[in-house]
């Protein structure tokens, strides 16, 4: 070999060499940290986005077809069909309340996976029309993160499969997340009660809830639901 040659090839040493050995090292890095690292990289967006959180839909939508004007908006006694009747997990309505910029999509149960799409509706309580109590609940950093903002008086819109309804907003109280006297499910008359965690831009559970106190106004009330 000349000595031309020779010089090439310990140039070409002294770089292939290295990099081999760096390319090697991240490998090994890879493989032993990615496991460890990925729920925290998986939670980056969540933290840094101003944005809520798109998740994807995994339950069944029994509302997604209903036109509004089409859904009854009388106080008559209307039969439902049992289709209609939501079942846990279940999307049957969406809740509006125009002055405080709320548009959600509304669930039959209150669980993480209800809640992560939406306004859950506590299975324990009643759903619209039922002539009962109804105890909603939504994340405060979400859908119900502007809940704080609505004024004694505004009108709260719920359109469901079988129909339309509306209740006026008389109360609010901030009390704690034991306090059992924020609602009365023996009551017999319809009454919606909405609640979320605060305050307000904390992320994950507080020790205080915001409650939303409405009578109702307008909507069918249903036959033999319960």
């Amino acid at each position: 070999m000349s000595r031309t040659s020779a010089e090439r090839s310990s140039v070409l040493n002294l770089i292939i060499t290295p990099i081999s050995f760096f390319i090697l090292g991240a490998g090994i890095v890879t493989a032993v940290f990615l496991p460890i690292a990925s729920p925290f990289l998986s939670s980056v967006p969540l933290i840094i986005t101003k944005e809520p959180p798109v998740f994807e839909k995994r339950v069944n939508d029994i509302f997604i077809n209903k036109k509004v004007e089409e859904l009854p908006a009388t106080n008559e006694l209307i039969e439902v069909p049992p289709q209609e009747i939501p079942a846990q997990g279940e999307r049957y309505g969406q809740l509006t309340i125009q002055s405080a910029g709320i548009d959600a999509q509304l669930f039959y149960g209150d669980s993480n996976q209800e809640l992560s799409q939406g306004v859950g509706t506590y299975a324990g309580a009643y759903i619209p029309g039922a002539g009962r109590t109804i105890l909603l609940a939504g994340h405060n950093n979400t859908d119900f993160h502007t809940l704080g903002e609505v004024q004694i008086g505004d009108i709260v819109s719920i359109n469901t499969s079988y129909g339309q309804y509306k209740y006026k907003i008389i109360d609010t109280r901030l009390t704690t997340d034991t306090d059992e006297t924020a609602y009365d499910f023996s009551r017999t008359d319809e009454n919606l009660i909405m609640y979320t965690c605060y305050p307000f831009d904390t992320l994950g559970l507080t020790p205080q809830r915001y409650f939303v106190y409405a009578e109702y106004i307008s909507g069918p009330r249903l036959e033999l639901v319960y």
